[in-house]
């Protein structure tokens, strides 16, 4: 059952990473605050199956506020 779990949370980070990507990519009227900002969150984001050992804890990053 955890393995089906972190699979899922693999796949909701891929998710999370590739339309942050997509702003980053995208957006060239982002800060360069914004951009620190949300190569944070990538990185938080890339990050979280590293942080717990429970998948059914997992606390994942807030979206940046100027991307809510």
């Amino acid at each position: 059952m955890a393995l089906a779990e972190w699979a899922s949370i693999r796949t909701r980070r891929q998710q999370l990473l590739a339309v942050s990507e997509a702003m980053q990519a995208v957006d060239s009227s982002l800060t360069d605050a914004q951009r620190s900002e949300l190569a944070l969150y990538r990185q938080a984001v890339r990050e979280v199956p590293q942080d717990t050992g429970d998948p059914y804890k997992i606390e994942w990053p807030e979206l940046p506020t100027f991307l809510k």
